[in-house]
């Protein structure tokens, strides 16, 4: 009944737009009512994200048409690791009830967030994020220890080097919640191996555990 629905609403607006300009597209700043996603598909995972552990969010910003298509899709927030690309190929295939304006469907810009989760115990490390400042290498090995300490949330960040063997060099700590975890981090890291290639600048997000509530 959903897909009928949406076919007829595509008809009759596409109808009507035919020697028209584009439609304006709104925002809900502009007072209209944002699209809603009536049906949606959970997206993949890469086996670089697997492999690294990656969980989190990719928001993604597209614009919803009157008739319900998408169009102008693209990643706001990324994650890395080819989720951002995974993320939009689940958007693409989602949909959605356009947005109205005044109680008529109208082209509504919106956003939306694709959630990324693997199962993890409260002392177990997860990457949060990881971004390049060059060449985006892939990841050959990269072990995590066992879960260890108290089950209590911490964030570390690393800056590091990617030389061309694919090893990680002059690995510097950007931030952290409490600088006991530093050390089992970096030591962490110090043993993973990306593929060979251009040297390249890598910065991760690590964390574990939940905040307090």
């Amino acid at each position: 009944m959903r897909t009928v629905a949406l076919l007829a609403l595509a008809t009759a607006v596409g109808t009507a737009c035919l020697a028209g300009d584009p439609p304006r597209v709104y925002t809900v700043d502009d007072g209209a009512m944002p699209p809603r996603v009536i049906e949606r598909s959970a997206p993949d995972y890469t086996d670089q994200a697997r492999m690294a552990r990656l969980s989190g969010t990719v928001v993604i910003r597209l614009i919803v048409d009157q008739d319900a298509t998408l169009r102008d899709v693209h990643v706001s927030k990324s994650l890395g690791m080819g989720l951002d690309e995974k993320a939009v190929e689940a958007v693409k295939s989602w949909q959605f009830i356009p947005g109205t304006m005044d109680g008529k469907p109208v082209a509504v810009l919106t956003s939306v967030a694709v959630n990324f989760q693997l199962l993890a115990g409260r002392a177990d490390w997860l990457m949060a994020r990881a971004s390049f400042d060059g060449p985006e290498r892939d990841l050959a090995s990269a072990d995590y220890p066992d879960a260890s300490g108290p089950e209590e949330y911490a964030v570390v960040n690393v800056a590091f080097d990617i030389d061309d063997s694919g090893v990680p060099a002059n690995l510097r700590v950007d931030r952290s919640t409490d600088a006991k975890w530093e050390p089992q981090v970096l030591a962490m890291l110090s043993q993973w191996r990306f593929t060979p290639g251009a040297k390249s600048h890598c910065t991760i997000e690590f964390r574990r555990g939940k905040p307090a509530s």
